[in-house]
């Protein structure tokens, strides 16, 4: 799966926040707007990306998964 601009960027700064963020966290270290984040990182637990931990809203939490499951290379821009 090719990743779009957007996912590498959401990547990129899950990977820099230690695996872990909530959605906000996430939004605010790109400067992309929370829902379309939330929109994104919905979409990437369908490809096995990242995964839901719990929360709600903009306090949503999430976990990047084994790297293993995408090249590196995926996140160059």
């Amino acid at each position: 799966m090719v990743l779009k601009k957007r996912q590498k960027l959401i990547l990129t700064a899950l990977t820099e926040l230690e695996g872990e963020a909530t959605t906000r966290q996430i939004a605010e270290r790109v400067n992309l707007n929370v829902n379309g984040v939330s929109q994104s990182l919905g979409a990437m637990t369908m490809t096995g990306h990242v995964a839901y931990i719990d929360g709600r809203a903009g306090e949503t939490r999430w976990k990047l998964m084994d790297s293993s499951c995408y090249n590196h290379t995926d996140l160059l821009l």
